[in-house]
């Protein structure tokens, strides 16, 4: 028996009731409670383990992971992904690590493990997928700042559906596309954040309004078909070459 605040209750009566207690979900349905930030953390290793090797290989893994259009074209499907993971040099590696620490825990705490790294993907697979249809055909980016404002626009469409103030949030992804128009338009490498935000936005959406049964199945589906939409567009631009 347990001491109760009135009398004792037996062990199986308590573990009964506290079966019957749902468990607070965020609006895009993570569990909530304390959150040490794991997923954040493990891409923020990642993307340092990227540029490590990369000064290691003599620039060997960046010429066979960042973004290529030509590449692409050629076969090389891969790089939609792994460009995602690819920051340059250390100052676009340092801008990454520190917007994934400042407000990649929160959220990661909004999403949940699972969800922080698949919309990470999803972003970054957006923004090379944008740059390949729309760029240069021998044009070359890095998309992992793609992927990062895309965790960025997800995380507004949780606080709209919260119905909480988001100007800040669109003010801010629009100075980011801004900026990144004026310092490099030549070299259309803003395409990607374009992508990476809309991408991001609209795998938000899907995550955030998941109905409540079965959502994370149904976001997972939605997500996947996300995938496929950005594939296909790739597979279209390459029956025009």
């Amino acid at each position: 028996m347990q001491p109760a605040s009135v009398g004792f209750q037996c062990p199986r009566c308590v573990d009964q009731g506290r079966a019957s207690v749902r468990t607070p979900r965020t609006s895009f349905g993570a569990a909530v409670g304390p959150n040490q930030g794991a997923a954040t953390k493990a891409l923020m290793v990642a993307l340092a383990a990227v540029y490590v090797l990369d000064l290691v290989t003599g620039g060997l893994l960046g010429n066979v992971a960042v973004m290529s259009n030509r590449a692409v074209a050629a076969g090389q499907l891969w790089r939609l992904v792994t460009a995602g993971f690819t920051s340059g040099g250390l100052i676009g590696l340092g801008m990454n690590l520190l917007v994934l620490w400042l407000a990649g825990r929160a959220i990661e705490s909004e999403l949940g493990g699972w969800r922080f790294v698949a919309l990470y993907v999803v972003a970054g697979l957006g923004g090379s997928t944008l740059f390949f249809v729309l760029g240069p055909p021998f044009g070359s980016a890095l998309a992992a700042s793609a992927a990062v404002v895309g965790l960025l626009a997800a995380n507004a469409i949780g606080k709209l559906k919260s119905q909480e103030d988001i100007r800040p949030d669109v003010g801010l992804l629009v100075l980011l596309v801004l900026y990144a128009v004026l310092v490099g338009f030549a070299s259309f490498g803003w395409l990607t954040l374009v992508g990476g935000i809309l991408v991001g936005a609209l795998a938000g959406w899907v995550l955030a309004y998941a109905p409540r049964r079965q959502r994370g199945a149904i976001q997972l589906v939605g997500l996947l078909a996300i995938c496929a939409v950005c594939l296909l567009a790739v597979l279209v631009k390459l029956s025009l070459f």
